[in-house]
C-alpha cells in the first residue's frame, strides 16, 4: 500500500505526542509500547519502523515534552520580566492546575525519579533542560549579573513539591504541600537574591 508524502513523519510525530503525554501521566515503567501505539490509533507492529526501542522513544518524547512545557510557560508568563517573572513562574508551577494536569505539565516531577535509572541519553536530555531552567531563573533574577545559585533550591522546591502533591491521596494535604512549598520557594528566592518585596 502506498502512503502519501509525509505520512511516515506524521505517524512518527503522532507516536511522539502520545508517548510524551502518557509517560508524564502514567510514568515510563507503567506505560508499555502497546499502550502508546493503541492510544495513537496504530498497531504495535509498526513501532519498530520508527524507534529502535522504548528507551529511544523516551529520549525523543522527553525532548518534545520539555519543548512543549517551555513554550507553555513562555506564553503563560508573557509580559512579565525580572523577579516578577520568577514569582509568577513559581506560583503557577506549584498550583492545583499544574498538579492536576500531569500529562501536559513539566516532565521533571512526572519522570525525574525514573530518569535516574534509565539511559544516559535520557539523563543528558533531562540535565540539559534542568540546567536551562535554572539558568533562566538566575538571569531573570539578576539580568546584569546572572547567577544560577539562588535558583537551584527554588527549582528543587518546585519539582519536589509538585511530585509530593501528586503522590498523596489526601487532597487537603496535597494542597497544603503546594501552599507551603510555594511560600518557601518564593521566600528563598527573595531572601537569597536580596529582593525583599520588590518587583
Amino acid at each position: 500500500m502506498r502512503y502519501p508524502p509525509g505520512h511516515k513523519h506524521r505517524t512518527h510525530q503522532r507516536i511522539l505526542d502520545t508517548a510524551a503525554r502518557l509517560f508524564r501521566k502514567r510514568g515510563y515503567a507503567a506505560t508499555g509500547v502497546d499502550a502508546v501505539m493503541n492510544s495513537a490509533g496504530l498497531t504495535t507492529g509498526g513501532f519498530y519502523a520508527h524507534f529502535r526501542s522504548k528507551q529511544a522513544l523516551l529520549a525523543e518524547a522527553l525532548e518534545l515534552a520539555f519543548q512543549r512545557s517551555r513554550d507553555h510557560w513562555r506564553s503563560r508568563l508573557q509580559g512579565r520580566e525580572g523577579p516578577a517573572w520568577v514569582r509568577a513562574h513559581i506560583t503557577s508551577y506549584l498550583s492545583q492546575e499544574h498538579r492536576d494536569a500531569a500529562e501536559h505539565g513539566c516532565p521533571m516531577p512526572a519522570l525525574g525519579a525514573e530518569i535516574a535509572r534509565l539511559s544516559p541519553t535520557s539523563r543528558e536530555i533531562f540535565e540539559q533542560h534542568l540546567s536551562r531552567l535554572v539558568a533562566a531563573l538566575g538571569s531573570k533574577l539578576n539580568p546584569r549579573s546572572p547567577d544560577a545559585t539562588p535558583a537551584i533550591p527554588a527549582v528543587a522546591l518546585c519539582v519536589g513539591g509538585l511530585l509530593l502533591a501528586r503522590a498523596v491521596k489526601d487532597r487537603a494535604l496535597s494542597n497544603r504541600i503546594l501552599d507551603e512549598c510555594r511560600a518557601a520557594a518564593l521566600q528563598q528566592i527573595e531572601t537569597t537574591a536580596g529582593l525583599g518585596g520588590t518587583s
